[in-house]
């Protein structure tokens, strides 16, 4: 029964170094995935009542990305940021809050 104890916490111990390693490369992909459009945009390049927004619409002209997301700052700056990874047409919009 021992023997079956200590191979059980070996085989979680390995699982858990597996997961922990793995952490990093998801985050690292995030990074790759979205691109900035250049500084700040301004509010019309994202305003809400506009579907999709021309930073989506731009993103995919301009840069050949699958769709664009708005990240909204403190102070009104907007930044478009071009994803490459995804084109989720209904999630455009980034908040810091």
């Amino acid at each position: 029964m021992a023997k079956m104890s200590a191979l059980s916490i070996f085989a979680i111990f390995i699982i858990l170094v597996l997961v922990i390693f793995e952490i990093p490369e998801i985050e690292a992909h995030d990074s790759e995935c979205l691109k900035e459009y250049g500084g700040d945009v301004g509010f019309g390049f994202c305003a809400p009542k506009i579907f999709p927004t021309i930073c989506y619409r731009n993103c995919q002209k301009d840069k050949g990305a699958n769709g664009g997301k708005c990240l909204w700052g403190e102070g009104g700056k907007v930044k478009c940021l071009c994803d490459f990874c995804s084109n989720e047409s209904f999630n455009q919009f980034i908040s810091l809050t």
